[in-house]
Formats: C-alpha cells, structure tokens, sequence
C-alpha cells in the first residue's frame, strides 16, 4: 500500500508556494484618457489611500501599483468627469477584477464610459452614471 504522506507533503508544499507568491505579487491599475482631444478628470481612491486627482489630456495615463490581498479586500474607485459625463466607478476589486483583468487593469476612458481591457475578450465598457 502506497503511503499518503509524500502526497499530502507535496500539495502542502503547493498550497504555501502559491500562497507566497501571491503575498508578494503587485497589482497595477492604468487609468487612461481616450477621449480624443479632450482633457479628462480622475479622482482615484480605497479606504486607505487618497490618489489625488489628476487631470488627463488626451492619450495620458496615470497609474499605481498595490500589493495584492489574499482576504480579497483591496478596492480602488475613481471619479472621472468628461465632457460626456461622469460617474464614480469601481476600477479594481479583488473578486471582479482578477476574473477580467488579473494583476494588471487597464481603464480606457472613452465618449461612451470607462472601458475595462479584459485579459479574455474585449473591452468591458460602463455608461456615464450621469450625462452632460
């Protein structure tokens, strides 16, 4: 009869090296105005950090990088104005965003809304929650 032990040490094993690597694994949000020729406002923040606002001409981006949560805890929102619309949207949230974007979300603001480059398919575009 073969012995379980090697095989529950291996996964052990498993388990804490993914654990690990994902402790130290930095994730990066991109907010980029896409809006062609006109300037745009981001205001972007969690319950911890106050990003600033900044304003965007076109083709600019700004960006920011965290450590990844295992609890699945770290939400970042920003508060973008056009001269389309606006809307306050949530840009990065471990159980939404790890399914579309991974580690790394690219938010092109655009006419329409802000749009979401998903790693699988395309863009993943919001409506303006208010219209100018």
């Amino acid at each position: 009869m073969k012995s379980w032990k090697p095989t529950l040490a291996l996964i052990v094993l498993t388990l804490v090296f993914t654990m690990s690597e994902a402790l130290y694994s930095k994730s990066r949000v991109i907010v980029a105005d896409a809006v062609t020729g006109d300037a745009i406002t981001a205001h972007c923040y969690s319950k911890d950090d106050d990003l600033g606002t900044h304003q965007l001409a076109y083709l600019q981006s700004f960006s920011w990088t965290f450590r990844y949560s295992l609890i699945g805890s770290t939400e970042f929102f920003c508060t973008i104005s056009t001269q389309y619309g606006s809307g306050n949207y949530m840009v990065y949230g471990n159980d939404i965003m790890l399914n579309r974007c991974g580690l790394n979300c690219l938010w092109q603001v655009q006419a329409g809304g802000p749009c979401l480059q998903q790693t699988r398919g395309g863009l993943w575009c919001q409506p303006w929650q208010k219209h100018a």
